[in-house]
Order: structure tokens, then C-alpha cells, then sequence
């Protein structure tokens, strides 16, 4: 099973046993029951808006061990409720050790930049080779610039002069990418806080909901994902989960949206404009996303330098540890 989702404020939750009981009710009460999910089946628990969550079921995934993410209806992470199993606290230590010495922080964040920049290239040789477009004069000027633009990540010698080649590598990146967009979901630039049309819609919830799993990872593994390397430390910002995310950008995040905005999974009518201005997903934009996603996060790959078959979510973990 994997994700459970509770995506409508019209949701309610209950446990019998060892299950949870999932049903939908409407204005005059009445309930429909919509899943029930053993409680041994279920790795990680989304709660997008509302739904009625008593206490009594969140204690029942602590004491499983099963973290639970909250999201608002517009893809706001609030954050996420983890079971405190892993109570490493030397590894805590570590950590903050490992902050404190500037050349191993300046370290850590040149490759975290080198894999996402690698990444945002191995993206756009796929989807060209997949269009027949590798031989565009754009696409092989795009290539070269990522390809030095990794390579100048090695030799930077600070963290803003990193942030710099990061910034310019992803207006090419993106510039590029709206390319393979579909006409009905135009991608003109990249916006966010609030997303201004339904491709950055889509690709800000995706980051997102990416988010929310790396960071429930990293507390699982006994790190504090306040303490990173690469973004600034700043309250309210897990900083350490936005390191980790960079890298999963591209393949994990921006070629799903591809895949669900291309194969028309999402309508012009699976969206909203709110009062700010922005466009967000609606309830069943955000059904037909989460149906996409779980697959997508475990769809078996293989590695160029590695032997075995790997997935995004085994990734995570991986370079988490």
C-alpha cells in the first residue's frame, strides 16, 4: 500500500483493530466508507487540508512508527508528525560538528549542486531523445552550458559563488524545459509564492510533497533537517531536507509532471485560482496527482554507476545515510 492520502476536508478517519477505516461523509452525515488499509501495510500517512483525524488514530501511527505529513490545500508544508524511533543523538552531534567545519560544508554542498545540475542534464538528454530533438541547435547549446556549469561546481570556492552557478544553470535548465510542456499547459517561465499558471501549479506541488518525504526520512534517521549546508539556515526552513531535494528535482519531480501534463491525467478544470492570485490544484487534481505518484516513486530503475535495481524512495534513504 505504501501512502495513505486523506485529500477532502469530506474525509474522516477511524481505527478498528489494526486498520484504518477511511469514509467519506456529506452535509447530512452520512458515510460512505471509501479504504481500509491495514495498519502493517501503510509506510507514511499525507493529510492534505482538513479531513477529521481524531488524536486516538495519530497515536495509533506513532506507536507504529508511521509518520504523518501535513499539507494545505494550496501546497504549503506545514510539516510532519514522526514517530521518535530513532533517538541517535550522537548522530545529531555529528551533524552540528560537520557544520561547523566550512571547508566540509562547502564540500558537501559542491556535490549536492554537481548531482542536480548533472541530473537537470540527464532529464533534457531523455526527453529529447525521446522526441527525436537531440540535434537541435537549443538543445546542444543547453547541454554544453550544464555540462560546464557542473564542472565549475568542483572548483567553487564559496557558497555563494555555488549559488550563483546553481541560479544560472537552472534559468537554462528551464528556459529548455518549457520545450517539452503541452500547449494546453504552457510553462513560460518558472513562478512560485503564488505559482501563476497550472504547469508551475503542478511542479511547485510536486516539490513539495518530494519535500515532505525527504524530511520525514531525514528525522527518521536521527537528523535534524533544520541544520543544512547548502541553504541557509533560517526559521521555519528545513534546510538540510531543501539539500537533499535538489538533487531529486529533476528526475523524481519535473519529469513526472511531464509525464501526467503530456498523457493529459490532469484537466484545465483539476485547478483553481485563489484570492492571491495563484493557481493550485483542486481536490481531484490532487487525486489524479497521488494516483501518479506513488508509482512513480517506486518504479524500479537501474543506476549508470551502480549494480542492482534502485528506486526514488531507496535513493532518499540512500543519500541520506
Amino acid at each position: 500500500m505504501g501512502t495513505v492520502v486523506l485529500n477532502s476536508d469530506n474525509v474522516s478517519v477511524k481505527r478498528e483493530s489494526r486498520r484504518l477505516i477511511l469514509s467519506r461523509f456529506d452535509n447530512q452525515s452520512a458515510f460512505d466508507k471509501v479504504l481500509e488499509a491495514p495498519l502493517h501495510e501503510i509506510e507514511r500517512v499525507t493529510v492534505v487540508g482538513h479531513p477529521v483525524v481524531p488524536v486516538s488514530v495519530l497515536q495509533s501511527l506513532m506507536k507504529n512508527s508511521i509518520p504523518v505529513s501535513f499539507i494545505s490545500e494550496r501546497g504549503r508544508w506545514y510539516g510532519t508528525l514522526s514517530p521518535d524511533g530513532d533517538r541517535n543523538a550522537k548522530r545529531r552531534l555529528q551533524q552540528y560538528k560537520f557544520y561547523n567545519l566550512s571547508e566540509k560544508r562547502l564540500d558537501f554542498s559542491r556535490s549536492i549542486i554537481f548531482s542536480k545540475i548533472r541530473n537537470q542534464r540527464r532529464t533534457l538528454q531523455r526527453l529529447a531523445a525521446n522526441r527525436k530533438l537531440t540535434e537541435e541547435a537549443e538543445h546542444k547549446s543547453t547541454m554544453k552550458i550544464l555540462r560546464s556549469s557542473s564542472r565549475n561546481t568542483v572548483n567553487a570556492t564559496s557558497g555563494e559563488e555555488l549559488l550563483g552557478i546553481e541560479g544560472y544553470a537552472a534559468s537554462v535548465y528551464f528556459k529548455r524545459l518549457s520545450r517539452f510542456f503541452p500547449e494546453e499547459f504552457p510553462f513560460p517561465s518558472r513562478s512560485r509564492r503564488p505559482p501563476k499558471d497550472r504547469a508551475n501549479a503542478m511542479l511547485s506541488w510536486t516539490y513539495t510533497i518530494v519535500l515532505s518525504e525527504v524530511e520525514t526520512m531525514i528525522r527518521l534517521q536521527g537528523l535534524d533537517p533544520c541544520i543544512g549546508f547548502f541553504h541557509e539556515l533560517t526559521p521555519g526552513k528545513p534546510s538540510l531536507a531543501l539539500d537533499l531535494l535538489e538533487p531529486f528535482r529533476a528526475p523524481a519531480c519535473d519529469l513526472l509532471v511531464l509525464n501526467i501534463l503530456n498523457h493529459k491525467i490532469m484537466k484545465q478544470n483539476d485547478f483553481q485560482i485563489n484570492d492571491d492570485g495563484g493557481v493550485y490544484l483542486n481536490e481531484q487534481g490532487r487525486r489524479n496527482f497521488f494516483q501518479q505518484y506513488e508509482p512513480h516513486m517506486k518504479r524500479p530503475f537501474k543506476m549508470r554507476d551502480r549494480i542492482g535495481i534502485t528506486d526514488f524512495r531507496k535513493e532518499i534513504t540512500q543519500q541520506i545515510w
